[in-house]
């Protein structure tokens, strides 16, 4: 199965393509005030001028990484005035850019641009979580994307119109084409009680014809119906193994015990039978009942939801906990390993590997913590305290 994270990135590149000119010199702006304290001690100075009240900072981009792109924007876009006035009072600044900072042009694009991709950083934050369940996600927000794009391909903005068409003919690669479809990301979203095969029929609708909608129902409802026999098969398979391993730790059994339990068997088997609902499988009489409600501010537990329905779902739960365990994006576990080069740097270098794994550790818990820690959001703060502490140590080196 493909990341899903990866495959946005893909679609978001091609978009980035059409304002990287505008990109390109608002990062270079960035860069020059991050290049030294004096540089950002005298926008701040602008900033105050400017009485722009934002505690956030500037921050750089990856540019492999659009997301950081996305961010890098976003934040510079509070301080466009700060900027400005930066280019009147510093000398240097202009001279450092080439004499081309960046225009208002530059800034409208970036602006239109950010809440463009707002939409695409959303999802690949929900896509990329690790303590949920993901894998009945993918379907919606691949819905609401080739949606979302579609309606700008029909813009007035003759921009936005050709951006949202090239992203689409890469999203078409992908997801356009119901064939391609992964199979597994449709099962997932029908085994939420929430949605089922009702919601799959109603999202495709939107998009599609009613016969390619009806040709795509089928099929899910065929592969959810052969994964439910093989599992179905796995069941009987062990309980018959089972059975076998009783019948020879057990004592000699005699011709009339032998009739017995084998009527005893038969027996089972017209009873299970008879709870099938007139040969109705699970899959049937999951997908017959009616889909469960979620309130506005209900937390509802699909794992949890299968746990209570193990005894009426038995085999079906079993599909249900494999498959809902998939995870649909690799991003969680990249960033996870990508934290080394932060942790190993070269006033580090001679942690202990156990060490090292204690602070990859820490990271992780305290950014999946549910308490309001917030790191990023109180970087200002922190340089502050620095500033503060570095004054104090000089002024004892002088004493």
């Amino acid at each position: 199965m493909r990341c899903c994270a990866h495959i946005i990135n893909l679609i978001v590149k091609d978009g980035l393509n059409e304002i990287k000119g505008s990109v390109t010199r608002i990062r270079d702006a960035v860069k020059y005030v991050r290049s030294s304290p004096q540089r950002e001690q005298r926008f701040k100075s602008c900033v105050e001028k400017e009485r722009i009240n934002h505690k956030s900072s500037l921050c750089l981009d990856v540019q492999t990484r659009w997301n950081s792109t996305f961010l890098m924007l976003n934040t510079a876009l509070k301080f466009q005035k700060a900027f400005k006035r930066l280019e009147d009072e510093d000398p240097h600044f202009c001279l450092e850019l080439n004499d081309i900072p960046p225009t208002t042009k530059d800034w409208d694009d970036a602006r239109h641009f950010t809440s463009f991709l707002e939409k695409f950083y959303d999802a690949t934050v929900h896509l990329s979580g690790s303590l949920y369940i993901t894998s009945t996600m993918c379907f919606t927000d691949a819905c609401a994307i080739e949606g979302f794009l579609c309606e700008c391909a029909k813009s007035l903005d003759p921009s936005l119109s050709v951006t949202a068409m090239k992203m689409k003919s890469k999203f078409a690669k992908y997801w356009g084409k119901i064939e391609k479809v992964n199979m597994l990301l449709l099962i997932s979203v029908v085994l939420d009680p929430h949605c089922k095969l009702r919601y799959v029929s109603f999202c495709y609708s939107e998009l599609h014809e009613a016969a390619t909608v009806t040709e795509l129902t089928k099929k899910v409802r065929e592969a959810l119906n052969q994964i439910y026999d093989e599992y179905q098969k796995l069941e009987f398979g062990m309980c018959s193994s089972s059975n076998q391993t009783c019948v020879e730790v057990d004592q000699p059994i005699s011709g009339a015990s032998k009739q017995l339990m084998s009527l005893k068997s038969k027996f089972q088997k017209h009873l299970a039978q008879e709870e099938c609902d007139g040969g109705k499988s699970e899959v049937d009489k999951y997908l017959e009942d009616a889909c469960e409600k979620e309130g506005p501010n209900s937390h509802f537990e699909i794992l949890n939801w299968w746990k209570v329905n193990s005894s009426r779902y038995k085999i079906l739960s079993q599909v249900a906990r494999d498959i809902l365990a998939i995870p649909i994006s690799t991003v969680a576990s990249e960033a996870a390993f990508s934290t080394g080069g932060r942790v190993i740097d070269q006033f580090r270098s001679s942690l202990t590997p156990k060490l090292v794994e204690c602070l990859i550790c820490l990271q992780d818990w305290l950014r999946a913590s549910p308490l309001s820690l917030e790191v990023e959001e109180n970087i200002a703060d922190i340089d502050e305290l620095e500033q503060a502490l570095n004054v104090v140590s000089l002024n004892v080196i002088s004493d």
